[in-house]
């Protein structure tokens, strides 16, 4: 039982899921070359997020499929508590597009509803931080670099009029 994860410059890695979510977690995080202190997290290919850093005591199997097909994730939390950026780990545009990018976005949704409701009582935006590196070569006038930052509302939020 295998999960291959995409990262860098179409880089690939086949990790086993028959393990403890955190044990996978630590093995991604050495062999893709991460930051030890990075947190990072697994998204399928649409862009929906596999909440393994709030499992990481459950085994990888019960939360990934075999030979299913992910894209590594840098978490970090931004200014507030309920939000969260995202940066994926993936140079590839086939894969890393606006789609991905817009259910990336509605992570928080599925994911923190308990912390949107406390936001709601205490008058509170939630949101999520997407930042998607730029591409090399393309001028960026961002005092942060190559790096450019998307702050995705709570779709109930946007759809007020």
């Amino acid at each position: 039982m295998f999960i291959t994860v995409l990262h860098g410059e179409n880089e690939k890695a086949l990790f086993n899921i028959h393990c403890k979510v955190q044990l996978l977690l630590e093995s991604i995080k050495h062999c893709c070359s991460c930051e030890n202190e990075d947190d990072i997290e697994l998204a399928d290919v649409s862009g929906q997020v596999k909440n393994l850093l709030q499992n990481q005591h459950r085994f990888a199997s019960e939360l990934l499929s075999e030979r299913e097909i992910c894209v590594l994730l840098r978490v970090t939390n931004g200014g507030g508590s309920s939000e969260a950026v995202f940066t994926p780990l993936l140079k590839d545009e086939g894969i890393i597009n606006p789609k991905f990018l817009a259910k990336l976005g509605n992570w928080e949704d599925s994911k923190v509803s308990s912390t949107r409701v406390k936001a709601k009582k205490a008058g509170k935006k939630t949101s999520v931080l997407l930042e998607i590196p730029s591409e090399e070569g393309k001028q960026n006038p961002s005092p942060q670099g190559n790096r450019t930052k998307i702050i995705v509302s709570s779709p109930k939020q946007s759809r007020r009029h």
